[in-house]
């Protein structure tokens, strides 16, 4: 099968891709930069595209059977000014309804029957009552509002006949991810230890399940809408960083007050102190097999400690 990935050049877009590859797909890659480094072979093309317009890209999508949608700033970005917040979420709606315009203009016969469309265990901060599961009603903050305008956008390509997926991922784990090595920077320098008060839920997947799961919602006809991508580890932040710095062989005993990490973070501080206690119920229910579905494991792996 042909599949067009949008912002398809990060972490967890170079992971869906390889793990594509090896099942034997043919990879499109719709990059606003063309022309970089691709070690995947013929099976990786790249295509330049303007997520705000549509293009000569749009004939990739009349042969592709399914679209993955990856595209969008990172919100790792120091400070969430206004201007930063509305440029987050431009790029995630603009580029998403420019490919949901995109296959709308194609004949019904020639569109994908798929979209998996990235999207942010955010949705459920504070919701931490007990496990959320994808039926969990969302949550009211900057970043919820953001993931479910992008869903709401992505949403408009069922009644031309696509089947929607929106991936809630959790925290990446895996080698080179950018949020891991700066929770890591702390206990690399001997002063790691608890964020506020340590009890907020700290929500994580391993990449090879970010992959691993974005296979299995393209080959399941039967999975459509939410689909929470977390493992079934549920751990507090204090307990994470714990594994953490045992992983990293360095102490885990200087806690960060909330109060500094608002005043040096703002806004952004709910990425440290929001606690999100999402729960893969689809995944579990539909008989996906976690790969790394224990902290511990995950962590060796991507610090190299297997």
């Amino acid at each position: 099968m042909n599949v067009v990935i949008a912002g398809g050049s990060g972490l967890v877009g170079r992971a869906v891709r390889a793990a594509l590859v090896r099942a034997g797909h043919q990879v499109i890659v719709l990059t606003r930069k063309p022309g970089r480094a691709d070690r995947l072979g013929t099976a990786v093309r790249e295509v330049a595209w303007d997520p705000a317009k549509p293009g000569p890209w749009t004939a990739e999508l009349a042969q592709a059977g399914a679209v993955i949608n990856l595209a969008g700033e990172s919100i790792g970005r120091w400070p969430w000014t206004p201007g930063r917040k509305r440029a987050l979420v431009a790029s995630r709606v603009t580029a998403t309804r420019t490919l949901v315009e995109a296959m709308a203009a194609l004949p019904a016969d020639r569109r994908p029957a798929v979209l998996l469309n990235a999207s942010g265990s955010d949705v459920y901060e504070g919701r931490d009552a007990e496990p959320a599961d994808e039926t969990t009603p969302p949550a009211d903050t900057f970043l919820a509002r953001m993931a479910l305008a992008w869903e709401a956008e992505a949403l408009r390509a069922e009644p031309l006949g696509i089947r929607v997926v929106c991936l809630r991922a959790n925290m990446v784990v895996g080698r080179g991810a950018l949020a891991l090595q700066l929770l890591a920077l702390p206990f690399r320098l001997f002063v790691g230890g608890r964020l506020g008060s340590g009890r907020q839920w700290m929500g994580w997947v391993d990449i090879a399940d970010v992959a691993g799961l974005y296979l299995w919602a393209l080959d399941h006809d039967e999975v459509r809408g939410p689909l929470n991508l977390a493992a079934p580890d549920l751990r507090t932040q204090a307990e994470f960083g714990k594994a953490l710095g045992a992983v990293l062989r360095r102490p885990n005993w200087f806690p960060t007050p909330a109060w500094i990490i608002r005043l040096v973070l703002g806004g952004q501080a709910t990425m440290a102190l929001g606690s999100r206690r999402a729960w893969p119920a689809k995944a579990l229910a539909g008989g996906y097999a976690f790969r790394r579905p224990d902290l511990e494991t995950s962590l060796r792996a991507a610090f190299g400690r297997e």
